[in-house]
């Protein structure tokens, strides 16, 4: 995988595995995929023709997008969603 070097630390990954980007959001792996085929989950990149990657900082923006403070944002947001 592709990565950024800091002066003194580990390299920071730039795009981690389906597995990993799952680990990393809680969800399972076939959840990503299955969000990746209805389109409605993060930006992927595409690696290979076989091998499908996510940006760190794709994931980060995804998750941030999706932050509420309470149930009620949830049910306003959906209802945006739908209309």
């Amino acid at each position: 995988m592709l990565s950024i070097k800091d002066k003194g630390s580990s390299p920071a990954p730039l795009v981690v595995s389906e597995r990993q980007a799952a680990a990393m959001t809680g969800l399972g792996y076939r959840t990503l995929q299955a969000m990746r085929l209805s389109g409605n989950g993060p930006a992927f990149v595409q690696l290979s023709k076989r091998r499908v990657g996510y940006s760190v900082a794709e994931l980060e923006r995804w998750i941030s997008e999706r932050s509420v403070q309470s149930t009620a944002e949830v049910t306003v947001r959906a209802q945006r969603e739908g209309s």
